[in-house]
């Protein structure tokens, strides 16, 4: 029995990998998003990931991530840049082959976060939250969407975290030292892809020390080689910084993040782009003369003395794009509008399956609070765009799953009676069943 219900949980898996990539390429050809403008050099394929990508090919190295060259930089992470550098070493650069593979790919990636999503919820909660939930994300229009249409490490960031997320439920109860080993690796090529992620890792690996010390388990030694595992995966990139700047820094680019939100000219979530070097003749300029650390170190003084001066629009904005990460919309009133209210449901309940796991005293319920309250924080004080969100959908899915199920248990008790039972001391017999 047990044998067949495996073999029946891997086929459904595999159905679920297969209908969330066929869906997402049917899209792709459908809508021909693999035909980038060829505008500034096709800058739009990729933008600062395609130029870093597109250096690397020409023996130029990591470097040039806007227009022109203008030296080493560290303003992108290194995975998913070396993947597309790849792709145009094999495809052509620029090419409508390399853009077709890339896309591929990314839905590739966004079709095996569908499996991962399961194990999550059935690790949460149980393997009827974890179907939901799986199945929510092969389905979910904005799931579809952006793996399709962005040449990004959006999916691959989005399937790594996952993975991590998984495996740090997973830990609780089992740490031996190879599985401590690959989880620091997996938090390093996470990390590598996307340092956004980084505020989580001492409280994801905090709870898991925390639950094994509960249960009596041994996690000082698995800690550690999951810490030291993690720190050689980020290794290579950092001695590469620190030879190309003079400095040991994972990423670059923070200070022109912050002032692209906070500035005179970033009134709403979508003034930043016209402020951003790769549209900005001035800025880019600018760029160019200072270099890459001089130009981000001058960018985060303009934006902290702004926010100094400012405070109040600070708060302000930083309560819109508090709501825009999460709704994208710029306004409450704009929540229920068609398509922002697709987008926005996964949300409500998700919070509400938060909550409901705290008040329920879920044991996942913190590694989910952590993820929602800590890793949007980054977004809410410098500019929020829709698809960052996407980067924590999968844990996002799997509590909305909890909370519209728990919701529509509720309202069918409202409207539905319940189940007559057999007065008190009627057997089986006495009350006309027949076996």
């Amino acid at each position: 029995m047990v044998m067949r219900r495996e073999a029946f949980l891997r086929h459904n898996l595999w159905l679920m990998a297969f209908t969330a990539f066929a869906l997402r390429v049917a899209v792709m050809w459908l809508r021909h998003s693999y035909r980038f403008p060829a505008a500034q050099n096709h800058y739009l394929f990729g933008t600062e990931m395609g130029r870093v990508a597109r250096s690397l090919v020409s023996g130029r190295g990591f470097a040039s991530p806007l227009h022109g060259q203008t030296g080493p930089t560290a303003m992108v992470g290194p995975i998913y840049p070396l993947l597309i550098a790849v792709t145009f070493k094999l495809l052509g650069l620029y090419s409508v082959a390399s853009a077709i593979a890339l896309l591929n790919l990314n839905a590739l990636f966004s079709a095996l976060t569908a499996p991962v999503v399961f194990f999550i919820g059935r690790m949460a909660f149980d393997a009827r939250i974890g179907a939901w939930a799986g199945w929510a994300w092969v389905f979910f229009p904005f799931a579809i969407y952006w793996p399709v249409v962005w040449v990004w490490d959006t999916s691959l960031s989005a399937l790594l975290f996952a993975l991590v997320f998984a495996a740090t439920l997973r830990l609780t109860r089992s740490m031996t030292a190879i599985e401590a080993v690959l989880y620091g690796v997996l938090w390093g090529l996470a990390i590598l892809t996307n340092t956004t992620f980084l505020p989580l890792l001492p409280l994801l690996l905090g709870w898991v020390c925390h639950q094994r010390s509960r249960l009596g388990t041994r996690w000082v030694r698995p800690a550690a080689a999951a810490a030291l595992a993690f720190a050689l995966t980020l290794t290579p990139w950092l001695v590469r910084n620190y030879f190309a700047f003079g400095h040991v820094l994972l990423r670059s680019n923070l200070g022109l993040e912050l002032v692209l939100g906070n500035s005179p000219g970033a009134s709403s979530p979508h003034e930043w782009q016209r402020l951003h070097p790769s549209v900005n003749p001035a800025e880019m300029a600018q760029y160019r003369a200072l270099g890459e650390l001089r130009y981000m170190a001058a960018k985060q003084r303009q934006a902290l003395a702004f926010i100094t001066q400012h405070r109040d629009i600070f708060v302000r904005a930083t309560a819109m794009r508090a709501l825009y990460f999460w709704f994208d919309v710029e306004s409450p009133g704009r929540i229920v509008h068609f398509p922002e209210v697709l987008f926005g449901i996964p949300a409500i309940f998700a919070f509400a399956g938060l909550w409901l796991a705290v008040v329920r005293r879920q044991s996942a319920a913190f590694p989910f609070a952590a993820v929602f309250l800590i890793f949007p924080l980054v977004y809410y004080v410098t500019h929020p765009d829709a698809r960052f969100r996407h980067l924590i959908e999968p844990e996002v899915l799997v509590l909305a799953a909890y909370g519209g199920l728990a919701a529509w248990q509720r309202l069918r008790a409202s409207f539905l009676p319940p189940t007559p039972r057999p007065p008190a001391g009627v057997g089986i017999a006495d009350s006309g069943c027949t076996l």
